[in-house]
C-alpha cells in the first residue's frame, strides 16, 4: 500500500468514526417515536382508570431512571469497557422501545407499559453522556468543538424523524408508534462496527493505575454548570411533556398533526445547533446561554399567547432554534472546565441532575404556577409559568456573565477560543 493509499484510508477511517461516534446521540432521541402517540394512549387506557398524571409517566419515568443510568455510566465506566457499556445501552433501549406495544389495554397493561420504560429509560440514561463523552475522548480541539455541535444537529435531525414516523403510525394505532423503535436497528449496527474503544483512563485513576476518589476530578465550575441545567430543566421538559395534550386541549389537531409539530421543533433545533457551531459560537461574547435562554422563553410565549396552527408552528420554530443552541452550548461548557478523564462523570452528573429535574418538572411547575396565579387545571399551566421563570433565569445568568466579565475578563474570553481553557477554568 502507497502512501497515498495509506492517507486515504486513514481519512476513510476518521470518516466513519466521526459518523458512528454522532450516530450515538440518534439513539437518545428514539423516546420521540411515543411522544406524538401520549393524547391516543391515554383515550385507550381511559377506561382502564389511567388518568392524565398517570400517563405523563409515560414520558417522565424513563427521565427519572435516566438518572440510574447515567449514575451506572460514571460507576461502571471503572470495571467495564465504555463500547461495552454502550451495548447493554442500546439493547434496553430497543427492547424496552418495542415491548412496551405489545401490552393489553389494561390497568395491567399499562403498568407492563411503564415498566418497559424504566428499562429504556436506564438505557438513555447511559446513552447522553457516553454521546458527548465519546467525542470528548476520540477527538481533540476544533474537531471536538464542531462535532459536539453537530451531534445536538443529528440529533435533531433524528428526533424529527423519529417523531414524524412516530406521529403517523399513531394515527393507525398507538402501538404502532412503539414499533417504530424498530428503525433504530441499522443505527445500532453501524455503532458497533465502526465506533472504536477510547484510551482514556476513567475519573479517579492514578498513575499507577489504582482508583481513587472519582469526584475529585469535578471542578467548582463544572458543579455551576450542572446545576444550572438541572434548574432548567424543570421548565424545559413541559414542552416535550404537553406538546400532544396541549394541541388536543385547544382542539387543533390530532397525533399526526402532533408528530409534525414536535418534528418541526426537533429540525429547528438541528438548524439552531448547526448555526451555532458554524457561525455563532464565539461570537455571542460569552454570553450564549442567555440568548438560547431568552429564545426558549420566546417560544414558550408563543405557544401560550398564539393558540392557532400558525402559532404553533412559529413557537415550534423558535423553541426549537433557542433548543438546539443551548444544548451545544451547555455541553461543551461543562467539556471545557473538566480535565480529559473527567469528562464522562461529569457529563453522567450533568444527565443525572436533568432527568431527575424532568421527572419532578410537572409537580414544581405546578407549585409555582400556584404561587404566581397561575391557573394550575389545563395542559397550558407549565407553558404559562415556563415563558417568564426562563427569561428571568436568562436575565440572572447574564448578569453573572457581566460580573464575572469585569472582576475576570480572562475567563469569559478564554470561552471564546475552542479547545482552550482558561486559567480561572484550570483551577476553579
Amino acid at each position: 500500500m502507497t502512501a497515498e493509499q495509506k492517507a486515504t484510508a486513514k481519512k476513510a477511517l476518521g470518516i466513519t468514526v466521526q459518523i458512528a461516534a454522532l450516530l450515538v446521540i440518534t439513539l437518545q432521541y428514539a423516546k420521540s417515536f411515543s411522544t406524538p402517540a401520549m393524547s391516543a394512549i391515554g383515550a385507550a387506557y381511559a377506561p382502564a382508570g389511567v388518568d392524565s398524571l398517570m400517563l405523563k409517566n409515560i414520558e417522565g419515568l424513563p427521565s427519572l431512571m435516566a438518572i440510574v443510568g447515567a449514575f451506572a455510566v460514571g460507576i461502571l465506566e471503572r470495571y467495564m469497557k465504555k463500547k461495552t457499556m454502550l451495548i447493554i445501552a442500546m439493547t434496553c433501549t430497543l427492547v424496552g422501545g418495542v415491548v412496551a406495544g405489545l401490552m393489553p389495554e389494561t390497568i395491567e397493561g399499562f403498568y407492563g407499559i411503564l415498566a418497559c420504560r424504566v428499562e429504556l429509560g436506564f438505557g438513555r440514561g447511559m446513552i447522553f453522556p457516553m454521546a458527548s463523552s465519546f467525542i470528548a475522548d476520540l477527538f481533540e480541539g476544533r474537531q471536538r468543538d464542531r462535532l459536539m455541535s453537530f451531534k445536538t444537529a443529528v440529533g435533531g435531525l433524528s428526533g424529527s424523524v423519529f417523531q414524524l414516523i412516530g406521529g403517523f403510525l399513531a394515527v393507525m394505532s398507538w402501538r404502532y408508534s412503539f414499533i417504530g423503535y424498530l428503525f433504530i436497528i441499522p443505527i445500532v449496527a453501524m455503532i458497533v462496527l465502526w465506533l472504536p474503544e477510547p484510551d482514556v483512563k476513567p475519573a479517579g485513576t492514578t498513575a499507577d493505575g489504582k482508583r481513587g476518589n472519582a469526584l475529585k476530578s469535578i471542578t467548582v465550575a463544572a458543579w455551576i454548570v450542572i446545576l444550572l441545567a438541572g434548574v432548567w430543566n424543570f421548565f424545559q421538559f413541559s414542552y416535550f411533556t404537553n406538546i400532544s395534550l396541549c394541541i388536543k386541549e385547544a382542539g387543533l389537531g390530532d397525533t399526526g398533526f402532533a408528530g409534525i409539530i414536535s418534528s418541526t421543533q426537533t429540525l429547528a433545533a438541528a438548524v439552531g445547533a448547526i448555526c451555532y457551531g458554524a457561525f455563532l459560537k464565539g461570537r455571542l461574547r460569552g454570553f450564549d446561554l442567555p440568548i438560547a435562554l431568552l429564545g426558549e422563553a420566546v417560544g414558550f410565549w408563543i405557544l401560550t399567547h398564539i393558540v392557532s396552527v400558525p402559532g404553533y408552528y412559529a413557537g415550534a420554530i423558535v423553541y426549537g432554534l433557542a433548543f438546539g443552541m443551548f444544548n451545544p452550548a451547555l455541553i461543551l461548557q461543562i467539556v471545557k472546565v473538566l480535565p480529559k478523564e473527567g469528562a464522562t462523570l461529569g457529563l453522567s452528573l450533568l444527565a443525572a441532575a436533568q432527568n431527575l429535574c424532568q421527572y419532578f418538572s410537572a409537580y414544581v411547575l405546578a407549585f409555582f404556577a400556584g404561587l404566581m396565579g397561575v391557573a394550575a387545571t389545563g395542559q397550558f399551566a407549565g407553558w404559562n409559568v415556563a415563558w417568564p421563570l426562563a427569561t428571568a433565569m436568562a436575565v440572572l445568568v447574564a448578569v453573572i456573565i457581566v460580573i464575572t466579565k469585569a472582576k475576570h475578563p480572562e475567563l469569559i474570553a478564554g470561552l471564546k477560543e475552542p479547545g482552550k481553557q482558561s486559567d480561572i477554568e484550570k483551577t476553579v
